[in-house]
Order: C-alpha cells, then sequence, then structure tokens
C-alpha cells in the first residue's frame, strides 16, 4: 500500500528497511526461545529472513487477497469504482473485488492466533505480517467490532506487542512501536 498500489503479494522488502528493523534481530543463541513467524508473502519472508536464521511461514497471516484490485493503483481504482471501494472501507462482509473480505480475513487470522496460543507458554513469538492483518488481530484480541479497523493506522515497519499469559488471560496490547 506504501506505494499507492494494491499489493499483489510479490512485493519485494525495501533494502533500507533492514537498517530501521535491526533492533528486531534475533540472537541466534535466543533463537530457540524465540519462534518467528512470517507471511506466505516475498516483503514479510525477506524482512523475516533479516530477524532470524531461521523462520517459519504460517498462511493465515497472510495479506488479504484484494481480488482484481490486486496491483492496481489504489486512486485509479477508487475513481474507476467509488462505490465498491467506499463499500470495501465501510463493511467488513464487503468483497467487491472478488478475493477476501475484511471478515473472511479475521477469521484466518484467528486461526493464526490460536496456532499461536498452542504454543509453548514461554515462547515469544514475532509474527511479521501486513498492517491489514495486524489490525484485525488487534481488534480480535482486544474484542473491539471489526469496523474498528478502518480506524487504525500502523505506520510501515512498526511493532505492536500482544501479551497474554495463557489462552484463558485477555490479551494486553503495546503499539505501536517505531522501528529503532
Amino acid at each position: 500500500m506504501k506505494t499507492g498500489h494494491f499489493p499483489n503479494g510479490d512485493e519485494r522488502a525495501e533494502r533500507d528497511a533492514r537498517l530501521q528493523i535491526a533492533s528486531l534481530r534475533v540472537d541466534p543463541r535466543a533463537q530457540r526461545d524465540t519462534r518467528v513467524i512470517a507471511s506466505p508473502a516475498r516483503v514479510a519472508r525477506q524482512t523475516a529472513e533479516w530477524i532470524a536464521d531461521t523462520f517459519e511461514i504460517v498462511p493465515a497471516f497472510d495479506d488479504i487477497d484484494y481480488g482484481r484490485w490486486r496491483g492496481h493503483a489504489i486512486r485509479d481504482t477508487g475513481e474507476r469504482e467509488p462505490e465498491q471501494v467506499a463499500a470495501w472501507l465501510a463493511d467488513p462482509q464487503a468483497r467487491p473485488h472478488g478475493g477476501e473480505s475484511v471478515a473472511m480475513l479475521a477469521a484466518r487470522v484467528a486461526q493464526g492466533m490460536a496456532f499461536i496460543d498452542r504454543l509453548h507458554a514461554r515462547e515469544r513469538c514475532i509474527v511479521v505480517t501486513h498492517a491489514i492483518v495486524v489490525k484485525v488481530a488487534l481488534a480480535q484480541a482486544l474484542g473491539m467490532p471489526l469496523e474498528s479497523v478502518y480506524a487504525m493506522n500502523l505506520a510501515p515497519l512498526s511493532s505492536t506487542v500482544l501479551k497474554r499469559a495463557s489462552p484463558a488471560d485477555a490479551w494486553t496490547a503495546e503499539l505501536p512501536h517505531e522501528p529503532a
């Protein structure tokens, strides 16, 4: 989205981003206590490579499927299909592009969060994913309505920390953390 286009899933990470996330680099000696998870998207995989020597790909954290809007300029799409874009930006059930609705994404993200809940309690997870995925995870974790994602704005390469002692406990959130 930073480029003014709907992502197509094949975007590359920006080289200068590596310096911005250097503080997140996992010390190989601590890697056994930290699990790094990435979206299948190229940009997430490349970013995860900068954070840790090993990581796993979890499809539940992939970017939303923008359907036929993939790769198209946001401005052009808005001018060509103003009603459809407005509906998509207001209704979590809307999917005028033929891809995923925000509600469909939320179901997938819930599966990813359940996966994290099943991990060892002391294990720290770093999930390298997309802003819309983080917004949905925040809404779910904090019990906010899904429509709240439309009011959230996260800076590129920022981090959001979600914590809880066990799956039975409530989530707490610390956000946003700007890259060092």
